[in-house]
């Protein structure tokens, strides 16, 4: 036996041998690490080497797990309590259910938070990658803000730069490219300074970036990055097997907005089958590959094979918890598609797919910029759902009914577009005159009263009115939580003397004042800043003083008369023009 031979032989011999002691002699169950017993032949290695031979087959979930809980097991046995902060954190990789995962982690976070070190960040920092990647957004992101928060405390540059590239990716996924974009860019270049030969973290930073040059219509740029992870992803088959099939299914796409269709289906075709679907930071690109080759077999007025593909992306869709925006076409038009070919079953479904959708995009992010129609929006599919419910009951078989039915419904659309039609003029010419308001326009002025005595001095009244005019001049109202008591305290009178000024001269209660001073400006701002504009509404909301998205959109309304998404729309309008 040669000697290449001789060692595959023990090599397996070896393995196997260790693989039957552990399943004999072992019993690991989720969440019960205290029923585990450290095996004789681990009892004598010291933290070092039972980390590093962990990381050695950290791929082989049962002996990795052998090792972390052998590492837990000493720590809690000498009670060490950063050792075992890191074993818990190490474990929560290896966990597979939700509940599991999350004990793991909080544990960890729990006993690192008064020691030194990162600990505690990087626990933070899995927590938020796990929500990141289940498309909880909210969730992630509550858990990276606490983790920038330590590391900005500790001025830790590695976790400020790692955290600002994961919110990068949480506005991604919300639509807020412009913001997502210079954060990509800044972590690229750290990684280029600190990191140049770790593939693995260059590839995780330059793919999100040219991702990021794609959905800010950066096409060339993208390409450009797409080919240098290419070139690196082909120095090592681990890498080229985990990194390349993702980045050529994102070039495919960019080549498809770069109108190359025949050599973006070339690419997205190549990379699916290629793609390692068992890695959850590839699923987008599965998932994205597969619409996008949808679309291609439309341009082709394959209506077949796009359904084809689309029925893929709803299958993985069913399966996994994110949600991409651009994909909801495919439900749009697998709901025309069975509509057309008159299955109504189907086309319930894919109603109640859609509006399934719509809620969780929703949840996780109250304003898409980028949508400027929908063929079917919330309240036009619950209409016609109900219709195909009543019509799938057999309500459809009396025919006389059915043209009574279709006729009523015919006469409600007419009164519903026809309303419609006279809400956008409304809309339309109140937004032209904010548009043509001059800004002096947008502050609040004291009316003409008449000389009647509101029971306040006429030198305070002066005085009141004065100070209420530097109180604009400063945008002091858009600090949040302000109060008639704050402001009183702040120009120095007191509440009652200045909800009497405000009430006459302003001709409107404190509430309103307050709210119609925020509005103007927040107009203004719109007009003027192009960042503002890609803003959620929440955010916007915030940066005018409003607690909630909803408190801010209801006072647009009041002030304006028009919806504040319509407002920000038709600016989007007058930029494209």
């Amino acid at each position: 036996m040669n000697t290449k031979k001789t060692y595959l032989f023990f090599t397996s011999f070896y393995k196997r041998i260790a693989i039957v002691f552990l399943l004999c002699c072992i019993q690991i169950t989720t969440g019960q690490e205290e029923d585990f017993v450290i095996p004789d032949s681990l009892k004598t290695l010291d933290y070092d080497s039972i980390y590093k031979i962990h990381m050695k087959t950290y791929r082989d979930t049962l002996i990795s797990k052998t090792y972390l809980y052998t590492y837990l097991k000493k720590a809690i046995s000498e009670n060490n309590t950063l050792e075992m902060a890191k074993a818990y954190s190490w474990l929560f990789y290896y966990a597979e259910e939700e509940s599991e995962k999350i004990r793991l982690i909080d544990r960890s976070i729990a006993l690192s938070k008064n020691l030194e070190g990162n600990i505690t960040i990087k626990g933070y920092s899995f927590k938020g990658g796990y929500y990141l990647n289940n498309g909880q957004y909210t969730l992630a992101l509550d858990n990276y803000l606490q983790a920038l928060a330590l590391a900005e405390k500790v001025n830790s540059t590695e976790y400020i730069s790692i955290t600002e590239h994961n919110i990068a990716c949480i506005k991604t996924e919300i639509g807020k490219h412009q913001e997502a974009l210079p954060l990509f860019k800044e972590n690229f270049a750290h990684i280029i300074t600190k990191h140049a030969t770790d593939t693995v973290r260059y590839l995780n930073s330059i793919i999100p970036l040219a991702e990021s040059y794609r959905y800010n219509n950066l096409l060339d740029s993208a390409s450009v990055y797409h080919y240098e992870a290419i070139k690196r992803a082909y120095k090592s088959e681990h890498n080229y097997n985990r990194f390349y099939g993702r980045v050529i299914i994102n070039e495919g796409i960019n080549l498809f907005y770069k109108e190359k269709f025949k050599n973006a289906y070339d690419s997205i075709a190549k990379g699916i089958p290629i793609l390692d679907k068992t890695r959850s930071e590839n699923r987008k690109a599965y998932i994205l590959g597969e619409f996008y080759l949808g679309k291609l077999q439309l341009l082709k007025q394959d209506a077949i094979g796009a359904k084809k593909h689309f029925l893929t992306v709803d299958s993985i869709l069913q399966k996994e918890k994110i949600t991409p925006l651009e994909i909801r076409e495919s439900y749009e038009f697998m709901i025309n598609f069975y509509k057309t070919n008159h299955k109504k079953e189907k086309q319930l479904e894919y109603i109640n797919k859609l509006l399934k959708f719509d809620s969780v995009i929703n949840q996780e992010a109250s304003f898409v910029s980028s949508r400027l129609f929908k063929e079917f929006d919330t309240p036009l599919l619950l209409k016609e759902k109900e219709i195909l419910i009543n019509e799938l009951k057999g309500n459809n078989k009396n025919l006389n009914l059915l043209v009574i039915f279709l006729s009523l419904l015919t006469l409600v659309a007419i009164a519903f577009l026809y309303r419609q039609y006279q809400k956008r003029k409304t809309y339309q010419k109140k937004f032209e005159q904010l548009i043509s308001e001059d800004k002096l326009t947008q502050t609040t002025r004291e009316k003409q009263q008449s000389d009647r005595d509101i029971g306040v001095a006429d030198d305070i009244v002066e005085e009141i009115l004065n100070k209420l005019v530097l109180f604009e001049q400063n945008h002091h109202y858009l600090k949040k939580n302000i109060s008639t008591t704050s402001l009183a305290k702040d120009i120095k009178t007191n509440t009652k003397y200045l909800s009497k000024v405000i009430n006459h001269h302003k001709q409107k209660n404190f509430t309103n004042y307050i709210n119609d001073l925020r509005v103007a400006h927040a107009v203004i701002q719109l007009k003027e800043n192009k960042t503002l504009k890609h803003y959620t509404i929440q955010g916007i909301a915030e940066e005018m003083g409003f607690n909630t998205a909803e408190s801010f959109s209801s006072a647009f309304k009041k002030s304006t008369g028009i919806k504040t998404s319509y407002f920000i729309k038709k600016l989007y309008d007058l930029d494209t023009m």
